[in-house]
């Protein structure tokens, strides 16, 4: 089984991928580097899905978002992948649709997953959408997805300590030293972990705490492009 547009590459390479040479704009060096260090996470197996099905999920993402704006039954998508028939329109709907997602659709889908599972499906999905969204800003192609690793390990099924319900659809490691929207996923620390490393270089910066930016943006015009944004994606937070 192997994901949507995966292509092999060596260490060699690795300083290559997300080079952002051919953007017109200049990419924060750390920026490209969490951009590898997600590819690197991909090619091991998760907490709860192997690394083939984490690439595979990650590859439907892609499809999907690639063609978001195009009605559903005009989609040339992947063929369905072996053991994940029930797992892609979850996949789609978080893709195409997130602003849609109520509780009664999320509890049918951890029901049918198993909340580890779905938390570690929505991570994934989450942060491929982010860094091909990223590339399309910057005016680049998709970087093409990695290979698995020749050992990349088994799936190790641990739920971390201090799991508590706050009144999510999932529960949450309890107490937790940042805001809400830091720990959505520390259900699954290594899912947690992945989301983390991309969006966190993306959306912070040196200073961040800071209420004046010496920056090109002011820090309330970061905080309007950002307050937009999320208003656009229908973001809960």
């Amino acid at each position: 089984m192997t994901a949507h547009g995966q292509t092999n590459y060596g260490e060699a390479m690795r300083s290559e991928l997300f080079a952002y040479t051919d953007s017109p704009m200049t990419i924060d060096p750390d920026v490209a580097e969490s951009h590898r260090l997600v590819w690197g996470q991909l090619q091991l197996a998760g907490t709860w899905w192997s690394a083939d099905e984490l690439l595979a999920i990650a590859g439907r993402a892609r499809a999907v978002f690639a063609v978001r704006h195009l009605p559903p039954w005009s989609r040339n998508l992947p063929s369905a992948v072996e053991g994940l028939d029930t797992v892609l329109p979850i996949v789609d709907h978080l893709t195409t649709n997130p602003g849609s997602i109520d509780k009664e659709w999320a509890m049918a889908s951890i029901d049918a997953l198993g909340d580890g599972h779905y938390v570690e499906l929505v991570a994934v999905v989450a942060t491929t959408v982010m860094i091909d969204m990223f590339a399309a800003c910057a005016g680049v192609e998709v970087e093409a997805l990695p290979p698995v690793t020749p050992d990349p390990g088994q799936p190790s099924r641990q739920r971390p300590e201090g799991l508590a319900d706050i009144g999510a659809h999932v529960p949450m490691v309890d107490p937790f030293p940042y805001a809400n929207v830091a720990r959505a996923l520390s259900l699954v620390p290594s899912a947690n972990r992945l989301f983390r490393t991309a969006s966190v270089p993306m959306y912070s910066a040196p200073g961040m705490s800071d209420l004046v930016w010496d920056t090109p943006l002011s820090r309330p015009q970061v905080e309007l492009v950002a307050s937009r944004v999320a208003a656009l994606n229908e973001c809960f937070y």
